[in-house]
């Protein structure tokens, strides 16, 4: 008996070393690869997917409003500037901080959910956060998230949204068409304001109560602001992205949900 508590025990340390080692050694390529590509392209005016991809920044942080960066923070990462990459208590903050949407889409070629958070999440706290600064970290992301597709094509940051949906840069938008875009970033194929509209507009209509106070988040989970309806749970919103209960509205009632729903679910783990 005292043999095999023995041979537990030295197995766990490996375990735990090997684990301890791997994650170590990632957080260091991690830190390496900011200071030698990441802040380099940051110089540049540039952010570059792990494919090698390199795009120029249509748009930065210190472009938007005071009141279009609340809006945005407020929705996507309410403790943006008071966390260190993590955050997994503020109510309606989800999952994903900012700084660990931008890991996500400058650290990895492929993320798949699961054991792969745990590097995202180390490598936003211990790389990101501590060598990109907080205007920079919100310029990568306004110019890096997907905006679903217009015409067969993919829109990619929120400048390039801006004149895609509206067809004006975001600086002349009104509050009520950003808020629009800003919606869409959860599930950008299922709140797209061209193929669902009605959708779009009861996501904007959610966000205008959340930024008013007269809603208040239940949870961190609660990022859809309220129930949903039962359609659009189960036609497949990320895992772990609700834990609301259904409803039914009327204005949730369209016709393809499953196909918008997948993209989205696709999206949030691919892009």
């Amino acid at each position: 008996m005292k043999k095999i508590l023995k041979y537990t025990v030295m197995f766990l340390l490996v375990i735990f070393s090997a684990i301890f080692v791997y994650y170590g050694y990632a957080i260091h390529e991690a830190r390496k690869y900011t200071y030698q590509i990441i802040s380099l392209d940051i110089a540049k005016d540039q952010w570059r997917h792990p494919n090698g991809t390199i795009r120029k920044f249509e748009i930065f942080s210190h472009d938007l409003s005071k009141r279009q960066t609340e809006i945005l923070i407020k929705v996507e990462d309410p403790g943006f500037y008071d966390h260190n990459g993590l955050d997994l208590s503020t109510p309606g903050a989800g999952l994903t901080t900012i700084t660990q949407a931008i890991t996500k889409k400058l650290y990895f070629d492929s993320f798949k959910p699961g054991i792969a958070k745990i590097k995202q999440s180390l490598i936003a706290r211990f790389a990101v956060n501590e060598l990109i600064s907080k205007d920079d970290q919100l310029t990568l992301f306004i110019n890096s998230m997907y905006f679903g597709n217009v015409d067969g094509k993919p829109v990619v940051g929120l400048e390039s949204a801006a004149k895609a949906y509206y067809y004006q840069p975001v600086k002349t938008l009104k509050e009520q068409e950003y808020i629009s875009l800003i919606a869409m970033l959860v599930a950008p194929d299922t709140f797209n304001p061209i193929d669902h509209p009605k959708w779009n507009m009861d996501r904007t209509n959610r966000i205008k109560a959340l930024i008013t106070g007269e809603y208040k988040p239940k949870g961190v989970m609660d990022q859809y602001y309220g129930d949903l309806p039962q359609e659009v749970i189960n036609a497949g919103l990320p895992p772990a992205s609700y834990f609301g209960k259904s409803s039914v509205t009327n204005d949730f009632k369209e016709n393809t949900p499953d196909k918008a729903n997948a993209a989205d679910a696709k999206s949030r783990t691919d892009d």
